[in-house]
């Protein structure tokens, strides 16, 4: 479940992605570690800190989604 939402967060930005390859290995990456959503959004923090500035927005536009999805799923 987690993986799927991980995976279609990233399908939904990837047109407002800049670093389209790098945040695709980081998604495969997270999909294989992570078990939760909280843990999906707490690895993804994680990366902040060391990323550039684009990817670090790339980032934060994924986690923003991984968010909204995860709102979504538990209001129905």
């Amino acid at each position: 479940m987690t993986s799927s939402l991980v995976r279609t967060a990233f399908e939904t930005v990837a047109p407002h992605i800049s670093n389209l390859e790098e945040m695709k290995r980081l998604v495969n990456e997270i999909e294989k570690i992570s078990e939760s959503l909280d843990s999906v959004i707490h690895e993804l923090e994680t990366r902040l800190d060391n990323a550039e500035v684009t990817f670090r927005t790339d980032i934060r536009i994924l986690i923003n989604e991984c968010r909204h999805l995860g709102k979504r799923t538990t209001h129905r």
